[in-house]
């Protein structure tokens, strides 16, 4: 058990009760994670099935501690860590020490050590498992950070290699957008929430046609759908995941009250909609922002933007690496920093952007993007 913080060589001499492992793999990076707890990797093996499988070209290889115990850390004196416009209260504090960072979560107590190799989350893991989700997909984004890429905030899918990204700020309807457009199955998930893109080839206009749409690489963040309720009720698919007594009390609500509702669900993509319907990595070949409304009364419509002549129109993909990044260096990165809208143009510079305007309907959207050649 973990005591203090503080003390790295006590923190790493309990590390070696962890002897219980589980390998994950993501692309080129396999993530161990070691834990005290067999019970707890059982949950973590069971979230991240569909990532268990041998990858041939693993050039990576990272370490992840997870010491189930009581919460630790509470007397010391933590730093706040910065919220996104619109958030308020105290959610996250932190505390640099030689080599890594220590991040504690208030609510739930749980206490994070982001280091190069070997990082640890301690407290009431196995009844905080999408924190430990998050932690180990923090590894996995410094990974693809490092080696170039650039965070978006979008959901994904994925046909033939070629992907789809839907972005919005949060509550746009992104998700929802990406769930409903898997009802097709020849599509494949990527991602929910977070995605990796990075410019690889030379821009559209530099390009002959028959290579056009190639050259941007996107790798999608191994987590699964984490959606609210509005999403599954008007879901024929995944309505069954909300218990019947809350169903019928959701369909009292008011439209718009269902729609900022926060209170969420996981949706594991094998379970829902088969079998080797996931995927982690593609080019990037479309992007669609969502600035559509509940209160609009115009018709939904798609249509395509011009990004030297609109770069706002992405403002909603922009994302903060946040406070689990370390550079290549070991640094860590200014907490309010984000890249700019023209280095998000840039990144984008082969890939079709679309706008979904007018009022707010999944069945048109899903016919509009189907459209598209």
């Amino acid at each position: 058990m973990i005591k203090t913080l503080l003390n790295l060589p006590h923190v790493n001499e309990a590390l070696s009760h962890c002897n219980e492992t589980v390998c994950l793999h993501f692309a080129d990076l396999s993530v161990t994670v070691h834990s005290n707890e067999a019970m707890l990797l059982a949950g973590i093996a069971d979230y991240y099935r569909s990532y268990l499988k041998a990858e041939a070209h693993t050039t990576t290889s990272l370490n992840v501690y997870v010491m189930e115990q009581n919460a630790v850390g509470d007397e010391l004196d933590w730093l706040d860590v910065p919220r996104e416009e619109g958030k308020q209260g105290r959610k996250e504090g932190f505390i640099d020490v030689a080599g890594g960072r220590w991040i504690k979560k208030f609510k739930t107590g749980m206490a994070f050590l982001q280091r190069p190799d070997h990082s640890v989350a301690a407290g009431p893991c196995a009844s905080n498992l999408a924190q430990i989700v998050n932690f180990i997909n923090n590894q996995f984004l410094n990974h693809y950070l490092r080696e170039g890429f650039t965070m978006g905030h979008a959901s994904a899918f994925c046909v033939n290699g070629e992907a789809t990204a839907i972005a919005a700020g949060s509550g746009g309807g992104k998700s929802t957008l990406m769930l409903r457009c898997l009802e097709n199955p020849e599509r494949d998930f990527l991602t929910n929430d977070r995605l990796l893109l990075k410019n690889t080839g030379p821009k559209k206009t530099e390009l002959k046609k028959a290579e056009q749409g190639k050259g941007t690489q996107t790798i999608g963040l191994a987590k699964l759908p984490r959606v609210n309720p509005g999403t599954l009720l008007h879901s024929d698919r995944l309505r069954h995941i909300l218990p019947e007594s809350r169903q019928q009390a959701l369909r009292q609500m008011p439209k718009s009250e269902l729609w900022s509702l926060e209170e969420k669900y996981d949706v594991q993509i094998e379970d829902e909609y088969g079998p080797d319907r996931v995927v982690l990595a593609a080019n990037l070949s479309r992007l669609i922002m969502l600035d559509w409304s509940l209160d609009s009364t115009e018709a939904t419509q798609l249509e395509a933007v011009d990004l030297s002549v609109q770069p706002d129109v992405i403002e909603g993909l922009r994302k903060r690496p946040g406070p689990f990044y370390q550079d290549n260096d070991g640094a860590f990165a200014d907490l309010n920093a984000i890249d700019s809208v023209a280095h998000y143009c840039d990144e984008l510079a082969n890939v079709d952007v679309y706008r979904l305007t007018g009022k707010i309907d999944f069945d048109r959207a899903y016919e509009l993007i189907g459209s598209l050649k």
